[in-house]
């Protein structure tokens, strides 16, 4: 089985505007993220998707050949700061 996102335990989030705030709670760090990634925070806070589900989702909103491995490199990222885990 293929590993699902989740949201970290350890961040809270607040939406501002056209940004999303997220603290981390472990570490004291704060993070924002634009509209594309308050897509994706979202899409992993509502559904859990595996990072494949979550590229499908995105093909389906946004037309971008670069799509994949943008999201990949995005969730890599997310998973690095310990805003989101697998599970």
């Amino acid at each position: 089985m293929k590993n699902k996102l989740a949201i970290s335990k350890d961040c809270v989030a607040e939406k501002l505007d056209d940004e999303l705030i997220i603290l981390n709670l472990s570490t004291g760090m704060y993070h924002n993220l634009n509209l594309v990634g308050i897509i994706i925070w979202e899409e992993i806070q509502r559904t859990n998707p595996t990072v494949e589900i979550l590229v499908e989702q995105l093909q389906q909103r946004f037309d971008s050949a670069n799509i994949e491995s943008d999201v990949q490199e995005f969730v890599n990222d997310l998973l690095m700061r310990k805003l989101i885990t697998k599970e």
